[in-house]
């Protein structure tokens, strides 16, 4: 069975950062990562499924092991069913998504630097403003897709179908594509310039 949102979800919670929050005495924290808490009074505070643990005055409850239990960093999300999925800023870095399903997903602002994408399916998904650089989307269908203000930096587009997409002040510098990547109609002379184009090693 390939993974869903539902079995993601709890873990796209931003870290909590607490090096301005001097006071969380009495609060209740939900599979979080936490950082620079040492200056922070958790006197009472409950952190249920949190990392790291020990934390002074801290009530902790089923205590993550590691990070990883409470973020993505390190799951293979190869072939996962994640239409329609809400990951808005979702911190998805140098994460395998090959052959993952992900039409319609909300990826608004989500960072996908050195994210494998290889033959996944982003049909009509949001990436508005999302991060892309060095990603592989080799194959990838991102037909109808919004990636306004994209940042593509040297991504692979090899093979890639980008009909109807929304490619407004997108950054395509140096993204690589071939005879078989499938440009949007609308796409600047200046953008096309930007990009370096595959000869056909045969």
């Amino acid at each position: 069975m390939p993974i869903t949102y539902d079995d993601i979800k709890h873990r796209l919670q931003p870290p909590l950062d607490c090096s301005e929050i001097k006071d969380l005495r009495g609060r209740y924290f939900y599979n979080r990562l936490i950082t620079n808490y040492e200056h922070t009074d958790f006197t009472g505070c409950v952190l249920f499924h949190c990392f790291p643990n020990g934390i002074p005055n801290a009530l902790e409850i089923n205590p993550a092991l590691s990070e990883e239990y409470v973020t993505l960093k390190g799951v293979d999300l190869r072939g996962a069913n994640l239409k329609g999925a809400a990951l808005t800023e979702a911190n998805l870095k140098g994460t395998n998504l090959e052959g993952a399903d992900l039409e319609g997903a909300n990826l608004i602002g989500a960072n996908l630097f050195e994210a494998t994408l290889e033959w996944a399916n982003l049909e009509w998904a949001n990436l508005e403003g999302a991060n892309l650089e060095w990603a592989n989307l080799e194959g990838a269908n991102l037909e109808g897709a919004d990636l306004q203000g994209a940042y593509l930096f040297e991504a692979n587009l090899q093979e890639t179908t980008l009909e109807w997409a929304n490619l407004e002040d997108a950054y395509l510098e140096g993204a690589k594509y071939d005879k078989d990547t499938r440009l949007p109609h609308i796409i600047t002379q200046e953008q096309l310039d930007s990009m370096f184009f595959v000869e056909d090693e045969d």
